[in-house]
């Protein structure tokens, strides 16, 4: 099989952006989760019209989960599994890849989702732990895995395999292949965790089947994975000097979260592109794309260390603004990376909500000012953890305002022509809801980025359908 080539991943509103590299374009990543529809009773649709403008754009595919992670003590969600196997037959892929993380905790008698990708545990259980969910979403697909290397903002442990032997062992206890995300890992390396060529050299590099570039930017002293910008000059050195090292290589892409996308320039990324080009010195050919077996597991005993479990019971508990009452927990929170995790999470689902609560979240923004807002959304995240599904977390979210009522006018009503939309976009099926205020008026009003004036009162009914 020959090289993919270079691209984007896609995220919703990079339109602009393929349509203006469409001649360099070699490949484009899609992330499923972004393309499904989750209905209140669970059923999974998928966004066919964003499928068909991506059928019109050259070169191969490559799909790149962003939910269902396979380095925690919890197996990923067969359901997903079977949907991502879905569309990876419907595209044609040649690999699907997952993150080498956990967002979800069941243990001590909890279940709750984090919100956020946290590092796993890096020790020889840990080791285990991650091979199980690898190999049991691999076995699972109709195409082989790759696991991409995380960003981790941690402070280095003395208790843990060095994040470079971790994810060898990893791979070859799984028989996986490795996405490297070359600015993982130099953020990595900027937050104090090592350095950067180390890590790469301590890995498998045959097994190395796509790389990934990103920008990041600087906040409280911490060099953040935020995929916004461009890359700079020192991850372009760095994927200088690596991507020769890689002599199974297929793929190098560029990827951007959605509320980057409007700063970008075209002519900038094209640039990019080219250069990453330039950077690649491709092979004739390639041996076909095989997954090695697996290897024997010698990880070795932990020697009294935490369990996988006890990990992602406490770092979970902290990341969501709790507080576990174990040893661990408290020797976690002393890691001043929690402060950040913290607020990741809580800006993360700030931006979950606007996107299912576009009106009421403006709303609340006019009314009580980005401090007001925040304060809502942080005691919003300590009453409440986070929720998988967007839909979900603006149910929730409703609810909470509905016990806390803060002074906001027209609140109420807001609230419920939103969840309305929402639930007309998701269910494709209209609704009615009844206002005590003109709906017009509160719309137009915060259209405009106004709040409204005097709308009118009274008792209205507002059938809602789609589009």
């Amino acid at each position: 099989m020959t090289q993919l080539g270079v691209g984007l991943t896609y995220v919703p509103g990079l339109d602009r952006i393929l349509d203006a590299c469409a001649d360099l374009l070699e490949v484009v990543e899609i992330e499923p989760q972004t393309l499904w529809r989750i209905r209140a009773d669970g059923t999974i649709s998928t966004d066919e019209e964003v499928l068909r403008r991506l059928a019109d754009l050259p070169g191969g595919r490559l799909l790149h989960g962003v939910g269902n992670p396979v380095g925690g003590s919890r197996l990923p969600d067969p359901r997903n599994t079977a949907l991502v196997g879905e569309l990876a037959e419907r595209l044609g892929v040649p690999w699907v890849s997952e993150h080498l993380a956990f967002n979800q905790v069941d243990a001590r008698g909890e279940s709750f989702h984090t919100g956020f990708m946290l590092p796993p545990r890096q020790t020889p259980a840990g080791v285990r732990s991650a091979v199980r969910s690898v190999r049991a979403m691999a076995e699972e697909l109709p195409v082989p895995l790759a696991v991409e290397i995380g960003a981790n903002y941690l402070r280095p442990r003395n208790d843990e395999l060095a994040d470079g032997a971790f994810v060898r062992r990893v791979a070859e206890g799984s028989g996986c292949g490795l996405l490297l995300d070359l600015h993982n890992v130099l953020t990595n390396q900027r937050n104090g965790r090592g350095s950067a060529d180390e890590l790469i050299a301590a890995l498998p590099l045959d097994r190395v089947w796509e790389v990934h570039l990103a920008g990041g930017l600087d906040h409280r002293g911490y060099w953040l994975d935020a995929h916004h910008g461009l890359p700079d000059e020192d991850l372009m050195a760095l994927a200088e000097r690596t991507l020769p090292l890689l002599p199974a290589l297929r793929a190098v892409l560029f990827e951007v979260t959605p509320s980057a996308v409007p700063e970008l320039d075209a002519q900038a990324v094209r640039a990019v592109l080219a250069r990453l080009d330039t950077l690649w010195d491709r092979p004739e050919k390639l041996p076909p794309l095989s997954v090695p077996r697996p290897a024997r597991h010698t990880e070795g005993p932990d020697d009294g260390a935490a369990s996988p479990e006890d990990w992602e019971y406490a770092l979970g508990s902290l990341a969501v603004g709790r507080e576990p009452a174990t040893p661990l927990g408290w020797e976690l929170a002393a890691d001043p990376a929690i402060g950040l995790l913290r607020e990741l999470i809580t800006e993360a689902r700030g931006g979950s909500l606007a996107g299912a609560l576009p009106n009421a979240m403006r709303l609340l923004f006019l009314t009580l000012g980005a401090a007001g807002l925040r304060d809502v959304l942080d005691a919003y995240s300590s009453a409440e953890t986070p929720r998988l599904v967007a839909s979900e977390e603006a149910s929730a979210f409703a609810r909470h305002l509905s016990r806390v009522r803060p002074d906001v006018p027209w609140l109420e009503d807001v609230l419920a022509l939103d969840l309305g939309l929402l639930h007309v976009r998701l269910e494709g099926s209209p609704r009615t809801v009844s206002l005590t205020t003109d709906p017009n008026a509160l719309l137009a009003a915060l259209g405009a980025g106004r709040l409204p004036v005097a709308p009118p009162r009274g008792e209205f009914q507002v059938h809602l359908v789609d589009g």
